[in-house]
């Protein structure tokens, strides 16, 4: 039996039976708790704007900021915690409010529905977590960029089909990665900025309320751009909005994953292009002798466990009808797991990219001569040759190609195309990291 009064009890007991209270709660009250911050927030520009309306007094406005702050000290001491019966974390703020401040706790729900409550409290916590994850991405962009700066010439061997192609440099591989989450935090900056950006609260259950709210006002006292506007898609873009943050977190660990398995490879006794350090490496429990780059593994297998949350929030929002769905709940799980193993990876691979160091005499000794035939090629062409004809003759020759240390960088050089290895545009790519980073 229920030991918390619910909100939507109209009796003075409730005999809800106790394995059905614990499966409609599932996991909800975990991620409901962190949670807490961000539905006070919602509950103090909705406070606001009852008191502009004329429904709560000014006292009445400031007992509930007082309620509120008391709130979050208790939150912040641990001792603001959910349990079972509290359903979730609506329900614990207004019981508390209703029981140490009764007129306002009252008050505060008038018009309002746990449905546009858990859309704007959620909104104010992707809003939140975006910005983070836009944090940590920056860095690492940073990282790769500071590390294409300084080895921008390091001969390295490019592969196409899993063989040796054609010459690059470590730099350009770098920077390859660089401009890869360039492109995602482009991805998360459109995603926060037009679709999450905006304000639901104010719709009710779905369907709006006889009142004449100024949502647009309460939309600027919660700090969000815009007012999601139809009440009845406030609610049908739960999980849609939801599944496009996790989407930008896909494209983040997609980068990360290409950067992790290139990593693997690069660093296999075979390869040794870099050396794992020992404060990214771990070992064995039975061979002495194993260095294991165990953080890429993780990065390449967590990879999949966020395109499988995305396809977990895809699922539950297909084939619902318009409206409100208590399984809508379920969203949460995917999105918290999704933004904070994004996170994670970002930061380790952080700590990665700053530790790894590279072998330069391993890599200038796999840049044998056969790398450079497509240069031999165009040195024809530059001579007044077709393409074709010095394509032919270079390929019947391949044995006679030589090169050196000081002629291959002038080969890797001559690329001065945008983007080519001569022509890397670094401080144009620290530019734009810099105008990505304004809010």
């Amino acid at each position: 039996m229920s030991k918390h009064r619910k909100i939507w009890q109209k009796k003075s007991e409730v005999r809800l039976d106790s394995l059905i209270e614990q499966y409609n709660a599932g996991d909800d009250i975990v991620y409901d708790q962190e949670l807490i911050p961000y539905d006070v927030e919602g509950s103090w520009g909705y406070g606001q704007m009852l008191n502009r309306h004329g429904i709560i007094s000014d006292e009445e406005l400031s007992t509930l900021r007082k309620g509120l702050d008391e709130i979050m000290k208790l939150y912040e001491a641990g001792d603001f915690v959910l349990e079972l019966s509290d359903e979730d974390c609506h329900t614990k703020i207004e019981n508390f409010l209703t029981e140490n401040y009764e007129g306002i706790g009252k008050k505060i729900h008038t018009a309002r529905s746990r449905n546009d409550q858990i859309l704007v409290t959620m909104r104010l916590y992707m809003k939140d977590r975006m910005k983070s994850l836009k944090k940590v991405t920056l860095v690492l962009i940073e990282d790769l960029l500071n590390a294409a700066s300084k080895y921008e010439f390091m001969p390295m061997p490019g592969f196409t089909h899993m063989q040796k192609a054609m010459p690059t440099s470590l730099g350009t591989w770098y920077g390859a990665f660089a401009e890869s989450l360039m492109d995602d935090v482009k991805i998360l900056n459109s995603i926060l900025d037009e679709l999450v950006d905006q304000n639901p609260l104010g719709s009710g259950a779905g369907y709006g309320s006889p009142f004449d709210f100024d949502r647009d006002q309460l939309s600027k006292d919660l700090g969000f751009k815009r007012t999601q506007n139809n009440v009845i898609y406030c609610h049908n873009s739960r999980g849609k909005i939801e599944g496009m943050v996790v989407e930008a977190c896909v494209q983040i660990m997609l980068s990360l994953n290409k950067l992790a398995s290139d990593l693997l490879l690069y660093t296999t006794q075979e390869f040794n292009f870099f050396t794992i350090p020992d404060e990214v490496s771990t070992g064995s429990s039975i061979m002495p002798q194993k260095k294991n780059l165990d953080v890429a593994e993780l990065i390449r297998g967590r990879t999949s466990t966020v395109i499988a949350c995305k396809a977990e929030m895809t699922m539950n929002i297909l084939n619902k009808v318009s409206g409100y769905h208590r399984d809508g709940q379920e969203i949460k799980r995917p999105l918290f797991l999704a933004l904070r193993y994004t996170d994670m990876s970002v930061q380790a691979a952080s700590v990665v990219i700053r530790a790894l160091k590279p072998n330069e005499d391993r890599l200038l000794e796999e840049m044998t001569p056969e790398l450079f035939a497509a240069h031999k090629a165009f040195e024809l062409v530059k001579e007044g040759q077709s393409f074709r004809d010095a394509y032919v003759e270079v390929g019947a020759n391949l044995d006679k190609i030589s090169v050196d240390k000081e002629n291959i960088l002038a080969m890797l050089k001559e690329s001065k195309h945008q983007g080519g290895v001569g022509n890397l545009q670094l401080g144009k790519l620290k530019e734009e990291m810099k105008s990505l980073a304004k809010p």
